[in-house]
């Protein structure tokens, strides 16, 4: 077994729907002071489940100390991050959730997402999502190099597993399970995000998990990892 005593400990950081964790990068440097940083990405396959995901963070996180790992989940990472934390108590010390949910509410929209994803490689439609998509982050805040960046990663994203995860949107159903959760966790919210209704979701997980907090960005989009002034090491 690898000796961890002499280790800073290890902070998660779990990606959303894009699943690569390139996202995380611009915070990386202020957080490798305090802790091994490690932006995960998730597998290149086009069949697997929450079970999965969290048996493969399981499997990568199995040397740590018990109750060292700082986990950070965004958007749809919120759900595999509260799944690892309820399926590895005894490894975590705290959780971050950023614009997550514990089951996603808007039915409909996602039902159509996962409808429109093979049209994604339709060069007239991918065209009019990059230029909504590039609209929507200007009007929030973010600036031209981290909306070239944003468009470079999303470029990366292996569509069949992105189409994969999105179904899991669908499936994710942990407001039951929320009061299980008994590590410190705090739970960000953008106040101008258009994706997921992140305040009212934050309230309503900030009622049921024991020791948790909530901070409202108000400023801020969906896109909170690449706005301006924010610093995920300010919260862990």
């Amino acid at each position: 077994m690898t000796d961890t005593s002499t280790r800073n400990p290890l902070a998660l950081l779990i990606p959303g729907l894009d699943g690569t964790g390139k996202f995380y990068e611009r915070h990386l440097e202020a957080l490798n002071g305090r802790y091994r940083a490690l932006p995960w990405e998730y597998p290149r396959c086009e069949s697997f489940d929450f079970a999965d995901l969290v048996e493969e963070l399981g499997k990568a996180t199995r040397d740590e100390e018990p109750g060292s790992i700082a986990v950070v989940g965004e958007s749809f990472g919120g759900p595999v991050a509260m799944h690892y934390v309820l399926r590895y108590p005894e490894r975590v010390r705290t959780l971050l959730l950023i614009n997550t949910f514990p089951s996603y509410r808007r039915r409909l929209r996602i039902r159509l997402a996962c409808k429109l994803v093979p049209l994604l490689r339709v060069r007239g439609f991918s065209a009019i999502k990059d230029y909504v998509v590039d609209r929507t982050l200007r009007l929030e805040g973010i600036p031209e190099a981290e909306r070239r960046r944003y468009s470079e990663i999303v470029s990366l994203v292996h569509m069949p597993a992105y189409r994969r995860r999105l179904e899991l949107v669908r499936e994710a159903a942990l407001r039951s399970r929320l009061r299980e959760i008994r590590v410190p966790t705090v739970i960000l919210a953008s106040g101008r995000d258009k994706i997921v209704p992140s305040v009212e979701e934050a309230r309503y997980m900030a009622r049921l998990i024991p020791q948790s907090r909530m901070v409202v960005v108000p400023y801020a989009g969906h896109a909170l990892l690449l706005t301006p002034g924010f610093s995920l090491a300010d919260y862990l």
